[in-house]
C-alpha cells in the first residue's frame, strides 16, 4: 500500500505487553516504515498505556533511540497511567540508531553528517501522518519529544524551529551533546530568539553530575541563556542528576522530565 510520501512495509508483531523484556500494562505494536524523504527505513515500537482512548484524541509522545529507549520510557508512562498523573496517551519510539549520527545532528562535522533538517521533515510529514492514520491522536502541535546525547541535541535542534509549522510543545532532553561542532546549537537558539518574541513550551533539561566539565558548562550556559530570554510563555526546568554520568542520567532524567512536562 503506497502513501502520499512514505511506504508502509509490513506489521512486525502486535502482543499484550507480558514478554521477558517487557512488564508494563498495556499494549505493544511494531511496524517498519520507510522514509522516501531519507531513503532509509525506520522500526517504529509502540505502546498504548492503560489510559489510551480508542474513543478520543490522545497525546502523543515520540522518543529517539527506540532500539534501546523504548522499555524503559514506556515503564515510566504505564506507570503514571496508572497512577492518573497524565492525560490519555500514546507513546512510540524511532529505531535505527546505528543512523544516529547522520538523522540527531544538525551540522557536518568530525562525528555527523548533518541530517536532522530531513530527520525532522520525516517526522513532521511522514511519520506523524501516518501515526494519525492508525491512531486516535490529538492533531494539534501539542507533542512531546525526548531525546538523550545525540538525541538531546535534535530535541533541542527541534525546540529551536518555528513554532507555527512544529509539531512539538513539550521537550525533555537528557545529557545531550552541547559540544558538538564547537556548540552549533547555541547558533540555532540565538538564531530563534532573535526572530522570534515568544517560545510557548514546556522544557525539561537534565544532566548527571558526572558528566565532563565541558558538558555540565554548557548545561548551564544554555540554561542561563534560555531562562533570561523575555518569552512570555516559555516554562522551563533544568536540573542535575546526582551521583549519575551520561548514560545513568538517562531514565531518571525522562521521569523527571515526564513529570514537568505534564505538571499542571
Amino acid at each position: 500500500m503506497k502513501f502520499t510520501s512514505y511506504f508502509l512495509l509490513f506489521m512486525v508483531c502486535f502482543s499484550c505487553s507480558e514478554n521477558d523484556d517487557f512488564d508494563a500494562l498495556g499494549v505493544t505494536e511494531e511496524f517498519i516504515i520507510e522514509s522516501t524523504l531519507i531513503n532509509d527505513s525506520y522500526p517504529i515500537n509502540v505502546f498504548l498505556p492503560e489510559n489510551y482512548d480508542h474513543n478520543s484524541l490522545n497525546q502523543l509522545i515520540i522518543a529517539l533511540d527506540g532500539d534501546i529507549r523504548f522499555n524503559e520510557i514506556a515503564t515510566i508512562i504505564a506507570d503514571k497511567a496508572q497512577n492518573d498523573s497524565m492525560p490519555s496517551s500514546i507513546f512510540i519510539a524511532i529505531g535505527n540508531n546505528k543512523q544516529r549520527n547522520r538523522d540527531y545532528t544538525p551540522t557536518a562535522y568530525a562525528h555527523g553528517s548533518g541530517g536532522a533538517e530531513s530527520f525532522y521533515q520525516f517526522i513532521k510529514d511522514e511519520l506523524i501522518p501516518q501515526l494519525e492514520t492508525r491512531y486516535k491522536i490529538d492533531p494539534s502541535n501539542n507533542k512531546t519529544l525526548i531525546g538523550h546525547s545525540f538525541g538531546g541535541l535534535f530535541t533541542q535542534y527541534v525546540l529551536a524551529q518555528d513554532r507555527n509549522s512544529n509539531p512539538f510543545n513539550k521537550f525533555i532532553a537528557s545529557g545531550t551533546s552541547y559540544w558538538y561542532d564547537s556548540g552549533v546549537i547555541f547558533e540555532y537558539e540565538q538564531t530563534y530568539a532573535d526572530t522570534h518574541t515568544d517560545l510557548d513550551v514546556r522544557f525539561y533539561n537534565g544532566m548527571g553530575t558526572l558528566e565532563g566539565g565541558v558538558m555540565l558548562a554548557s548545561f548551564e550556559e544554555m540554561n542561563m541563556r534560555m531562562d533570561n530570554r523575555s518569552f512570555p510563555n516559555f516554562k522551563h526546568k533544568s536540573e542535575l542528576i546526582e551521583e549519575s554520568g551520561h548514560s545513568g542520567s538517562a531514565k531518571k532524567t525522562f521521569k523527571k522530565g515526564l513529570d514537568y512536562v505534564f505538571s499542571n
